[in-house]
């Protein structure tokens, strides 16, 4: 048995919503944009959707299948399992990614004396239990968490603004200042992050209960993680200046702290870090999920979680090694990752559904 649970289409909507606004609201980097960064999130959702339709009409061509089933009848044998292994390695390393990114929010922001492979293990630990029961759980949780998710970032976002002297609307002016070079600049890295990320949801469309409906609640998640995404980007720029968006390293938890309300309505980090907590983990599942259910499925396993633990252990220890501090981590996720990432986003599911239609093959 490799997965033989179903998600409706409004779970798959959440699920999409929660993972695309994980990490993205968390360090919504502003780039050479500097103040017109929120420009370049609008564009770089319009790519999402782009995006988007070129995975759902993959997806449709084979409505029960993943990726990893039909690539080698599309690429052929060999070819096939080169690229699945390639696209697997990206999830992998995506995972260690994402897991990095909430053991580098414990360690500044919550447990600075705490070992960070505790922090690993926990967060491990609880993706490997979810992936364990299937995918219907991280859906059915998303369903009930997303709201408040949601709701949580725009009360937080309209109390920033509603502090007397803390927003500066000035701080987006001038508009395109520099022309609109810098802008266009900034919306492939932020196209990649998170909107590209999407790509391993070719893994789960096949478990819709409805799988050829499947682009309007993906196009509408991509819609709804814009705006939240980009309300929050200006939130951080009229609370901290593009110059400190720019530098620190979590600039949305500098901006909650900042609340201040009549000395009353203060420290209320504790709620975007939770929402953090939960979107980040729901990251963290759907692509670790996606490497232990390929993995299986590229060796023929009829089953999926004998590979659950393995696959945890090996994200723990890439997360681990792979960068020595975080630092080093948001230079590499800046600079190198949009491109080092192209293949997996872009040539592997254009390929796939190039040669289908030239092929005329179809699930």
């Amino acid at each position: 048995m490799i997965e033989k649970g179903r998600i409706s289409l409004w779970q798959f909507f959440v699920l999409v919503t929660g993972y695309l606004i994980g990490t993205s609201t968390l360090i919504v980097p502003v780039g050479p944009a500097k103040q017109d960064a929120w420009i370049s999130y609008l564009l770089a959702g319009t790519l999402g959707l782009g995006a988007a339709y070129c995975y759902t009409a993959l997806a449709r061509r084979f409505p029960r299948e993943t990726p990893v089933q039909y690539a080698t009848r599309v690429l052929g044998r060999w070819p096939g399992t080169f690229c699945n292994l390639i696209f697997l390695w990206y999830a992998l390393y995506l995972a260690a990614l994402v897991l990095r990114n909430v053991i580098e929010l414990y360690k500044m922001a919550i447990l600075p004396q705490t070992p960070m492979v505790l922090v690993a293990g926990i967060f491990a630990g609880l993706a490997a239990y979810a992936i364990r029961i299937g995918i219907e759980i991280p859906a059915r949780l998303s369903e009930l968490l997303i709201p408040f998710v949601i709701a949580a970032i725009l009360v937080l976002t309209a109390l920033a603004e509603a502090v007397p002297g803390l927003a500066h609307w000035e701080a987006l002016l001038p508009v395109m200042e520099r022309g609109p070079l810098p802008v266009l600049r900034g919306v492939y890295p932020a196209f990649v992050f998170p909107f590209g990320e999407a790509v391993f949801f070719l893994m789960i469309l096949p478990f819709l209960t409805e799988p050829r409906r499947n682009f309007p609640p993906f196009a509408l998640a991509v819609t709804v993680a814009t705006l939240l995404t980009t309300l929050v980007l200006v939130r951080n720029l009229i609370v901290l200046g593009p110059s400190e968006t720019a530098r620190i390293n979590f600039p949305s938890l500098i901006a909650i702290q900042m609340i201040n309300i009549g000395d009353f309505l203060q420290r209320l980090e504790p709620v975007i870090i939770f929402v953090w907590s939960f979107t980040i983990l729901l990251k963290l599942t759907v692509v670790y999920y996606v490497f232990t259910l390929g993995t299986a499925q590229v060796f023929g396993l009829r089953d999926y979680r004998p590979l659950v633990l393995p696959a945890g252990l090996l994200i723990t220890f890439l997360t681990m090694s792979l960068y020595e501090n975080f630092s080093q981590m948001l230079i590499f996720a800046g600079r190198a990752f949009p491109f080092y990432f192209l293949p997996a986003y872009l040539f592997y599911p254009a390929l796939l559904l190039l040669v289908a239609k030239i092929r005329k093959i179809k699930g």
